[in-house]
């Protein structure tokens, strides 16, 4: 945002503000992106739930339930193949969950605080400040 603070101290108006709204829209790209990248664990973790939930309808599916039913009558087995997979989408599921909650939402709220201060002239605490 330096760059943007000299292009606030540009001659001419036009130009200033063509700098400065370049700037934000760069920073607030930047910072969007940033806040992608961190929610990139979390996406995984809900792929890793899909694809649990794919099995339980999947031929391996059917296939748990051929040979449990060699042992059970053939409810059971497939209540028994049930159970399993939807306990392991069940639980990718939540920690996918857990993983998406801490992460910060995915807006440049940075960026519009560091505008705010150029616009007013004042200091802001930023979401930094407070975490420390």
């Amino acid at each position: 945002m330096k760059q943007a603070r000299e292009a606030a101290r540009a001659v001419d108006p036009v130009e200033q503000n063509l700098l400065l709204a370049r700037r934000v829209a760069e920073a607030a790209q930047q910072e969007m992106l940033e806040k992608a990248r961190r929610r990139v664990p979390a996406l995984g973790l809900g792929v890793v739930a899909g694809a649990f939930g794919m099995l339980a309808t999947a031929a391996t599916y059917r296939m748990n339930v051929l040979l449990l039913e060699r042992r059970l009558p053939p409810e059971v087995a497939a209540l028994v193949a049930a159970t399993v997979y939807g306990g392991g989408a069940g639980a990718a599921a939540l920690a996918a969950s857990r993983k998406w909650r801490g992460q910060p939402a995915p807006v440049p709220s940075e960026t519009a605080g560091q505008v705010a201060e150029i616009l007013t002239g004042t200091e802001l605490p930023t979401q930094r400040d407070r975490s420390d």
